[in-house]
């Protein structure tokens, strides 16, 4: 989980969570530099800072954050470019892939490419500076609880003939389902189907309606989770119920961020043949084998 950061009166308060970046809470004036209209550049920090403004607060959601055209389907529409944020990101070294692709053998998208990103969202209320995770505006559907937090792809949208992105046309951003014009994507699959839709806006976070906010881009950090498996075979993380696919997806964003990492996997009187699917399942899904360890409790 993330950390909601507030700023008041000079004073800083944040919720005692895994992976909060402090950081991200301090003051921006004199840092952050004009890059184009809408984007600026923290050098010092390597972040990039789009403005943008709340569009939605409730409803199922396809986007966090877009551009115009798919203000109906997202909570924030980013007021500056896909071409100049992606420019942005490449000046502070980030590199883009690809977004998700269709793949006839498979009948699916194929997961997007590119390197992980973690966002952040800043707003100001009540004369308090306030920051939180991206995933802090979502909420499952299924499970009516926020995501667990990871880390973003670069998928970099696609470039057209006139050098603009098709993001810039089509309006796709930080694309919470399968987009193949998205700027930014999540790296597990989420079709895009209306009956399917897994995330919502997590109303109680957002403040109203045209609410300035600046979204922030930053090379992603590597997450810790804690990992259990119940005597039900059930998959915990961070003391959630978890499906092993997803499990599988923070491992693998986990060993890119940090290559000698090993998961540790606390089973408690799991039953050894839960264990064993588990671990298929796992390796399955191209988690590297040395990438986890079980331990029984």
């Amino acid at each position: 989980m993330a950390a909601v950061i507030i700023v008041c009166l000079g004073i800083l308060t944040s919720s005692v969570v895994a992976q909060s970046k402090p950081a991200a809470s301090q003051p921006t004036a004199g840092k952050v530099r004009a890059f184009q209209p809408g984007v600026g550049i923290d050098w010092g920090q390597l972040a990039i800072y789009v403005d943008g403004h709340v569009v939605l607060r409730e409803g199922l959601v396809e986007f966090l954050a877009c551009f115009a055209g798919k203000e109906h389907e997202s909570i924030i529409r980013l007021d500056a470019s896909a071409t100049h944020i992606y420019m942005a990101l490449g000046l502070i070294g980030l590199e883009p892939g690809h977004p998700p692709r269709w793949d006839d053998r498979r009948g699916r998208f194929g997961p997007p490419t590119g390197d992980l990103i973690d966002v952040s969202i800043e707003w100001r209320s009540d004369d308090c500076r306030r920051t939180a995770s991206g995933f802090q505006w979502l909420r499952e559907y299924e499970y009516a609880r926020v995501p667990i937090d990871r880390p973003w792809v670069f998928a970099g949208s696609r470039l057209l003939r006139d050098g603009l992105l098709s993001a810039d046309r089509g309006g796709d951003g930080l694309a919470v389902v399968d987009k193949p014009d998205s700027l930014l994507a999540l790296s597990r699959n989420h079709v895009s189907r209306d009956a399917e839709l897994w995330a919502e806006a997590n109303t109680a976070a957002i403040p109203p309606p045209h609410t300035p906010v600046r979204v922030v881009l930053r090379p992603a950090r590597a997450r810790l989770y804690e990992v259990r498996v119940d005597f039900r075979g059930e998959v915990l993380v961070d003391k959630r119920y978890a499906h092993p696919e997803d499990l599988a997806d923070l491992l693998k964003l986990t060993r890119r961020l940090s290559p000698d990492y090993v998961q540790t996997i606390r089973l408690e009187r799991t039953p050894r043949s839960d264990a064993a699917r588990l671990r298929r399942v796992l390796i399955a899904a191209g988690v590297p084998p040395d990438s986890f360890r079980f331990v029984s409790r």
